[in-house]
């Protein structure tokens, strides 16, 4: 018999260690998120949780966005729901579903879900995740990279280029300043940097920062999340102007060779879309492609899920909010873009 219920103060324990040992079990599960997202955005968040007499076994983190851009929707973190079976799954997405009508939401999304559930939702499957093994120690680990790779690691080093991780916060405010200008170029609204303090302060021993540098200066930076034995890469860019001196290069060595030198068995590189350059470009690092998933129910307009799905991902308007975007100066771009972020997060 399978008890579905709202997440409590007293349930968080149980609900952690529970995502921490699972088969799906991500960082983006973790019952903290609950605290950043009210923090930062106010949003109501109801997390699910199922038990079999005592034994969790399954979560849902749903939380609800009221837009004017997108419509409401009631929307997982990345990483969607994680859950022992199917039965437990389809469970906790019909209770998902009612939470969703009650709200009066557009749609229901399972979002970027690692397994493709089954049940009434329609699924696509545009973007990957790349995932490194770096159980190895470092010089193996660089000997085991393609000739190339290493040949633009070094050239990224004699042009002065350098790499640091951190995991104390010290340098979230230059992070924080070069990616928000990476994300103008590239024509993305940024979030505001309290989400990124809400995260740190949530989840202390469980991100790290990494920062590249010219003549002292940030050129590029990646922030990244940590649980159990892997690494994930959440956001990160580097500046346009300074491709041709290779600092992704350098930016990625150094990531995988600090979960390596630190004990993790793996580095997963983030989403991409697939066949995309930056997905050929993750390839090149000897690691191994998974898909990644997006479900949804639509719950206003019957047989109208995949529109739902475009309609999240993007579509013309999109890509001519992405040209004028960039047209902006920084300083506007970084005070609308949080404010624009609340509407479509984890875009």
């Amino acid at each position: 018999m399978i008890a579905i219920t709202e997440l409590t103060d007293q349930d968080r324990i149980n609900w952690d260690g529970y995502v921490q040992t699972a088969a799906y079990g991500l960082p983006h599960h973790l019952s903290g998120w609950r605290q950043v997202l009210h923090k930062t955005h106010g949003y109501e968040t109801p997390f699910l949780m199922a038990r079999a007499g005592e034994r969790v076994v399954g979560v849902l983190p749903i939380f609800l966005v009221h837009s004017f851009l997108v419509g409401n929707t009631a929307m997982t973190m990345p990483g969607g729901l994680c859950a022992e079976s199917e039965e437990v799954a389809a469970q906790l997405i019909a209770c998902g579903e009612d939470i969703a009508r009650q709200a009066k939401a557009k749609r229901f999304l399972l979002q970027d879900t690692r397994r493709a559930w089954s049940g009434d939702l329609h699924t696509t499957s545009d973007h990957v995740h790349w995932i490194v093994d770096v159980r190895t120690d470092p010089d193996e680990l660089w000997k085991g990279l393609g000739g190339n790779i290493r040949r633009q690691v070094r050239i990224a080093r004699r042009n002065g280029l350098t790499a640091e991780i951190d995991r104390t916060g010290t340098c979230l405010g230059e992070f924080y300043d070069v990616f928000s200008r990476c994300t103008h170029q590239f024509g993305t609204p940024v979030f505001g940097r309290d989400f990124l303090e809400h995260i740190i302060e949530t989840f202390p021993m469980g991100f790290n920062i990494a920062l590249v540098r010219k003549e002292g200066q940030p050129i590029g930076g990646y922030f990244q999340l940590q649980m159990g034995h892997t690494v994930y890469g959440m956001w990160g860019a580097t500046l346009r102007e300074y491709f041709k001196e290779r600092p992704v290069y350098l930016a990625y060595w150094e990531m995988l060779s600090d979960a390596c030198e630190n004990g993790y068995h793996f580095l997963d590189m983030g989403r991409s879309p697939a066949g995309s350059n930056a997905s050929k470009y993750k390839g090149q690092w000897g690691g191994a492609s998974k898909p990644i998933y997006q479900q949804v129910a639509s719950l206003t307009k019957p047989h109208a899920a995949a529109g739902e799905v475009n309609g999240m991902q993007g579509n013309g308007r999109s890509q001519l909010f992405m040209r004028l975007w960039p047209k902006l100066p920084l300083p506007a771009v970084q005070y609308l873009g949080p404010k624009l972020r609340r509407h479509v997060p984890f875009a």
